[in-house]
């Protein structure tokens, strides 16, 4: 087992490969759910591997996202990111409140056509261009990022620029890329103060929230709903073209492709990756006790492969019912977006599979790497052919 000098295994060698397992990260899991660890930061924390210990710990009060004394929390990355997302209960509620009629069914009806009109066109515009495509760049990242300007009130011109910003704001040491973000949100959102439109932004500075307040959470927001969309309909479109069962089951029966998204979101990753919780009391839990100010990563992608959560949780199986994967997290901090992000899914797969049925990878799997710099498990690139 990789560990640090002290005997605590380090984060920076627990990730795992593109669709692939880390063995390591496995036995550890088999062993026992939870794990002191340092991060990328050199910081210890508790890595949560177990899905019910995840849930328990995701609706107990004591576990929050703010730390009592900032200056001396432990760290999870370098990285902005998790600077922006420290908020806490009451404040948690609160700005639910104030995003949660975004996300709404009735919403969802009204940003429906233009998913499925943007998915059109990016599809008709690749199968248009040379082969192999480039599926990330061509799109996944823009339909992600042109979904996201489109409800949020962002020129869907400055689209690009949005995503390239906040593709920096996830490296690893990443510098003023968060920084940059809030200045150009910031911008609109005074903008939208002086000629309020119907969309998040404006809604937001109505709602009485500052500038930079605004900024924050609408960055926040993207970065969810961006890089992590654009990764997961990597995933899925991997899984399928290499997978001909799994895709002429797809082909055979289009009313497979909901449970087929869920399942695709539930074996996305095999872990390494988390999101940082503090504890704001002692809690005692899989015969560890968590102090107070510590440090929690509750590891959503591997709990997903939890022998005592899923039946033969490494097969990919595309009828799978119940499927109460954690993708989206959990109890108060479940996703808001994952109705969006879950249409987004199911429109890609639908139309890219029925205009290109015969859509392989022009690479192996074995050529599929994650970026070494990276906070999560982003796939950066994925070659296709038909």
């Amino acid at each position: 087992m990789n560990v640090a000098e002290d005997n605590i295994p380090s984060m920076a060698s627990l990730t795992a490969p593109l669709l692939g397992i880390n063995e390591e990260l496995r036995a550890m899991q088999a062993e026992r759910p939870i794990w002191k660890v340092r991060t990328y930061t050199g910081d210890e924390a508790w890595l949560v591997m177990g899905a019910p210990e995840i849930k328990r710990l995701l609706v107990d009060r004591r576990l929050g996202r703010s730390h009592p004394d900032p200056s001396s929390a432990p760290k999870y990355a370098p990285s902005p990111v998790f600077e922006q997302i420290m908020t806490e209960f009451e404040r948690h509620a609160e700005l639910r409140a104030l995003l949660t009629p975004y996300f709404s069914r009735a919403s969802m009806r009204a940003i429906q056509p233009k998913v499925e009109a943007t998915v059109a066109e990016l599809v008709d515009k690749m199968l248009a261009g040379e082969r192999p495509a480039e599926l990330q760049k061509v799109l996944a990242r823009p339909l992600a990022m042109r979904v996201l300007c489109e409800l949020a009130g962002i020129p869907v011109a400055d689209a690009g620029l949005v995503g390239d910003l906040l593709h920096r704001m996830a490296g690893l040491g990443a510098g003023d890329g968060g920084a940059t973000l809030d200045t150009y949100l910031a911008e609109i959102a005074a903008q939208r103060r002086v000629e309020p439109r119907d969309d998040m932004i404006s809604g937001l500075v109505a709602a009485g929230q500052t500038d930079e307040r605004v900024a924050t959470l609408v960055a926040m927001l993207l970065f969810a709903g961006g890089e992590s969309v654009a990764t997961h309909i990597g995933f899925g479109v991997a899984r399928l073209a290499t997978d001909d069962a799994l895709r002429e089951a797809l082909l055979q029966d289009p009313a497979l492709v909901e449970p087929a998204v869920e399942e695709m979101l539930r074996t996305a990753s095999h872990g390494g990756g988390a999101q940082p919780h503090y504890a704001n009391a002692d809690i005692e839990i899989a015969g560890v006790t968590i102090r107070a100010g510590d440090l929690v990563l509750p590891d959503f992608a591997l709990a997903n492969f939890d022998a005592r959560a899923f039946v033969a949780p490494e097969v990919v199986d595309i009828t799978r019912s119940p499927n109460q994967h954690l993708a989206f997290a959990h109890g108060i901090w479940h996703c808001l977006g994952a109705p969006l992000a879950r249409m987004e899914l199911r429109t890609v797969y639908t139309t890219l599979f029925e205009r290109a049925p015969s859509i392989r990878l022009a690479v192996t799997l074995d050529e599929l790497n994650r970026e070494a710099d990276r906070l999560f498990s982003t796939m950066p690139e994925l070659k296709i052919t038909w």
